[in-house]
Order: C-alpha cells, then sequence, then structure tokens
C-alpha cells in the first residue's frame, strides 16, 4: 500500500515540491537538526518534508521543518548512505537544500499483523533490536529500461543479538532511510517464521508504477 507520506513523497518527487531551493550558512548543526536564524523555509502543506539537505560533506532527509529549523532523520555519508551516520558537521557552514526528494531503498520488517491504512506514518512494532540482523536494511533496487515496475529486494540473517525467536514476519515497510520517512507497507503472505541464529528471510518487492 502506497501510504499517505507516500503519496505526498511522490509528488514531491515529481514535481519537485517548491520549485525554488534554498542556500544559505547555518548558525547551528545538531546530529539532527540545520539551524538557519536568517531563513524562511518553505512551511506551507508539508513544508520541505521529504528534500534533501547539503551540509559540507553529509547530506540529511528533512522529516520536518519551521521557517529557520530543518530536522533531519540523520547525516549521511553520499559514498556510503547504507553505513553508520556521517560526522556530524560543525557550524558555521553552507548549506543547500535540493530539489527533488530523497529516495526509498531501506526495508523494514514487523511482526505486527494489523492491515496497513493510509494513515499509517511508522511501521508498528518495527524490529529494531541493536546489532540484531533483522533491523531495517538498504535494499537492492533493479528496473529494466523501459518497464513499469521496480524491484527492492533484502535480505535479513537472525544472528545471536536477535531476541524472542521464533518471531513471525507479518509486514514489511519502505522507507526513505535508516530513520526516515514511511513510503509502502505491505503484508507479508504466506508470513515468514524465523526461529534460530542463522535463519534468513528474503523478500523482493515488485512496485508497479501506474
Amino acid at each position: 500500500m502506497l501510504v499517505n507520506s507516500g503519496r505526498d513523497k511522490n509528488a514531491l518527487q515529481v514535481a519537485g515540491g517548491t520549485q525554488a531551493g534554498f542556500k544559505g550558512t547555518t548558525t547551528g548543526i545538531t546530529a539532527t537538526t540545520v539551524t538557519d536564524s536568517g531563513a524562511a523555509f518553505t512551511t506551507a502543506g508539508t513544508g520541505l518534508k521529504g528534500k534533501i539537505v547539503v551540509v559540507d560533506n553529509a547530506y540529511g532527509v528533512i522529516t520536518s521543518n519551521t521557517a529557520t529549523v530543518l530536522t533531519i532523520d540523520r547525516f549521511y555519508d553520499p559514498t556510503n548512505p547504507t553505513g553508520t551516520a556521517a560526522t556530524t558537521p560543525t557550524s558555521p557552514k553552507t548549506y543547500v537544500v535540493l530539489g527533488g526528494s530523497a529516495p526509498v531503498f531501506y526495508t523494514a520488517i514487523t511482526t505486527d499483523t494489523a492491515t496497513p491504512t493510509g494513515t499509517d506514518t511508522a511501521l508498528a512494532s518495527e524490529i529494531t533490536t541493536a546489532g540484531g540482523g533483522l533491523i531495517r536494511k538498504a535494499s537492492t533496487y533493479a528496473h529494466t529500461a523501459g518497464a513499469n515496475t521496480y524491484t527492492l529486494t533484502t535480505t535479513y540473517t537472525v544472528n545471536g543479538s536477535d531476541t524472542g525467536l521464533p518471531v513471525t514476519i507479518a509486514k514489511m515497510g519502505n522507507l526513505t532511510g535508516g530513520a526516515g520517512l514511511l513510503f509502502h507497507e505491505s503484508a507479508i503472505a504466506p508470513t515468514a517464521v524465523l526461529s534460530a541464529i542463522g535463519d534468513q528471510l528474503t523478500l523482493t518487492q515488485t512496485v508497479t508504477i501506474s
């Protein structure tokens, strides 16, 4: 299911939302915020949600904003976006808010069995065990030129940090990043039971562009 935040993101991806970007110099930076006290960021509608802000050699996906503060999911190293968070840039630094929006290449799984709804903004009961093999992962993207579909494939392997085995995986979600915005949400049928260290689950989701 394409949830409401996914619909917003589709529109942003295609049309770019606010056509003009933003640039300036930061007055403050934390691991999850970029502040420009002299800015006048767009706040109408969903504001700059889903866009990318680039600071120094790192970028973040904007999850919300005020007129002067951009809240991001985290800072990413553009050469290794699926790795650990990039070092938080120091301030003041030049920044740029780009047009378009961030790609959706992360997949998360959950034992939650509730039917997906368009108003969902997060994957309920997502498995987030630190160091576990079932946490949110970057997916492998594939697309055939001219086709109206693409696939996202993700493999999960149970390791010694995973607890509460056996677990029944019932639902998945696609997101913009390691702490990003929910785009798609789907029930897994049949469900998958993972019982022991070394058990693997490979999910391939085919997305149709209509």
